[in-house]
């Protein structure tokens, strides 16, 4: 008479595998859907960006925005957008994208590779960047950003 309680402890395990592998499923689809709205909205910024003109990068910043630059300079959102929009000459290709979110705040580690001029100055062609994103309902903003690209 072990049988029966064998057998259901063997149904049960099942069921939770299965359980598993579908919250595993949802989740590995949560970060790709994740990643490629991370992916769209870069390409959105950066379209912005190559405008050149500060209204059209505007919406994007969050009022508390800030972005630290391998030389050790840093702009505030006005400052950036007075002094320090780059010079872009093609859309960037965004690679190697690491996404993590919590509630309305999205990081986004990665690799680009673009052809910019920084304040004058040639950036690195491929380098790593940070960005952090605030998810409203009017679409993301960046908070904050870190460019790695060595300026020569």
């Amino acid at each position: 008479m072990v049988i029966a309680p064998i057998a259901r402890l063997v149904a049960f395990v099942a069921l939770a595998a299965a359980v598993a592998a579908g919250g595993a499923a949802t989740a590995a689809d949560d970060t790709a859907a994740l990643e490629g709205e991370a992916q769209k909205t870069l390409q959105t910024i950066f379209a912005a960006l190559m405008t050149g003109d500060p209204e059209q990068v505007r919406p994007w910043l969050a009022p508390e925005y800030q972005v630290q630059r391998s030389d050790g300079k840093g702009y505030d959102k006005e400052s950036y957008l007075a002094l320090s929009i780059p010079k872009i000459a093609a859309m960037p290709t965004f690679r190697d994208l690491a996404v993590t979110r919590n509630g309305d705040i999205v990081v986004v580690r990665l690799m680009i590779e673009i052809e910019e001029t920084i304040n004058g100055k040639v950036a690195e062609r491929v380098s790593p960047q940070l960005m952090v994103f605030r998810m409203t309902p009017e679409g993301w903003q960046v908070i904050a950003a870190a460019n790695f690209a060595r300026l020569e």
